[in-house]
């Protein structure tokens, strides 16, 4: 177990109140772990308790983009957001619901034209890449930054551009194992358990273990976690000219994927690899009580609440080669526009959004990980024991690229992925493949810069 793995279960014993601070210390120092290296994990200390206050200034109104719809069961802790901002500030906060596949396109048009908003959120940070890019997004002074010791440093690193900050971090979320606990009383650590696991409760139309085996962002857990990688990442920086979707280690995440659904480790339903019906079919099962385990993230939670199903989250299990699944990592922040006429009081907004106490009210709405340890403090969310977990698998995951060049990388992949896995494509078949779906994803990475 590397030093960051033993920092991370040491950190998950204390938010899951299985060790005290005191015992959490003296463990860390006998691994020869410090302080500063918990706190990197962890987003600071269990002292850091300030919550944001807004200051101001108080300006004649706000715009604020969401893509958050009034009948969303998120917008009542949108709209008290607001509302608080308004009845600390006195500055009004108008909230406008953007269609979510309009949303991208209507702020680069609008921003540039001064019709735009003066902040908008939560969005995912690799849209923020992009809009950064396009100098919308406002960079983030250092300065403006309250309590930044209280964030979990990779949700930072998510939302900043070209090593220039350019959102604030809200949530955090990846996928995990979903499990049915009147099924699974225990959630298997390893893949060969997981597969023991299913092929036992795989029975008279009942599975043990399915998800949408063809979709890339839950293909990427299973290629991260044998080495591959999208674009390489050093200093702050993505290296679009090395793109490790063809690496040795991709060719053997394509390999184990096909072989898992062809030889049955575990068996899946027939449907995992049927792109228009994966996800839906395989979500109906669950809450049916006819899928026992899943990878998905914790968007899941509140219709298996709704559908009564007793289950629980688990870490993804470790992968045959040891290493642990690494999943895509993504952040919802709030930014502000870089034409705003009210730059003060957007920095302001986003700022008191992103607070101890108005990230904890959100998070009756949203369902996710907030990215404050003092959040995740509070009593109302310790009493979830989800909680530590989600962010226990965010510790192992990967930030999704903040960058355009993501853009051109879904459509080769998924491409050279259905070429392997659903006819089984032979072993011979597959560097080729993979190497097809690299140099199109260069071809139209240079298309775009043209």
């Amino acid at each position: 177990m590397t030093p960051e793995q033993r920092s991370a279960a040491i950190l998950g014993r204390l938010l899951r109140g299985k060790a005290d601070r005191r015992t959490v210390l003296r463990r860390a120092a006998a691994l020869g772990l410090s302080v500063p290296a918990l706190a990197a994990l962890g987003g600071g200390t269990r002292s850091t308790r300030a919550a944001q206050d807004a200051k101001g200034p108080k300006v004649d109104r706000l715009l604020f983009w969401t893509r958050t719809n009034p009948d969303d069961p998120e917008f009542p802790s949108l709209k008290a957001l607001t509302d608080a901002y308004t009845k600390a500030i006195g500055t009004p906060v108008e909230i406008v619901s953007v269609a979510d596949a309009d949303f991208r396109n209507k702020m680069s048009l609008s921003a540039p034209a001064g019709e735009g908003p003066d902040i908008f959120g939560p969005v995912a940070h690799d849209w923020v890449g992009e809009f950064a890019i396009q100098g919308i997004a406002a960079e983030i002074p250092e300065d403006a930054i309250q309590n930044k010791e209280d964030y979990i440093p990779v949700s930072l690193e998510a939302a900043t551009v070209e090593g220039k900050l350019s959102a604030l971090p809200v949530f955090v979320e990846s996928v995990a194992l979903i499990y049915n606990k009147d099924m699974v009383p225990n959630p298997p650590k390893t893949w060969d358990e997981l597969v023991t696991t299913a092929q036992e409760l795989t029975t008279g139309g009942k599975y043990g273990f399915g998800f949408p085996l063809l979709e890339q962002y839950h293909e990427g857990a299973f290629f991260q976690g044998f080495g591959s990688y999208i674009f390489k990442y050093e200093e702050g920086q993505f290296d679009t000219e090395d793109i490790g979707l063809n690496n040795e280690a991709a060719v053997e995440a394509s390999k184990f994927l096909r072989d898992m659904y062809h030889q049955q480790r575990p068996p899946l339903p027939e449907v995992a690899i049927d792109r228009t019906n994966m996800h839906t079919v395989q979500e109906g099962m669950m809450e049916a009580g006819e899928l026992a385990m899943t990878i998905a993230g914790p968007w899941r939670e509140p219709p298996l609440q709704a559908a009564e199903i007793n289950y629980g989250i688990a870490k993804l299990p470790t992968l045959p080669n040891g290493e642990p699944m690494r999943p895509f990592l993504g952040v919802q922040v709030f930014a502000a526009s870089a034409f705003s006429e009210n730059q003060e009081a957007a920095l302001d907004f986003i700022n008191f959004a992103t607070s101890t106490n108005q990230v904890v009210e959100l998070s009756k709405g949203w369902k996710k990980v907030p990215v404050r340890q003092s959040a995740i403090d509070n009593p109302a969310l310790k009493a979830d024991p989800n909680v530590a977990i989600w962010l226990e698998q965010a510790a192992d995951g990967v930030p999704m690229p903040n960058i355009p060049a993501m853009g051109n990388v879904w459509t080769p992949w998924g491409a050279a992925m259905d070429a392997i896995i659903p006819p089984n494509a032979p072993d011979d078949q597959i560097q080729g493949l993979l190497d097809n779906a690299v140099e199109q994803i260069r071809a139209a990475i240079e298309e775009s810069e043209e």
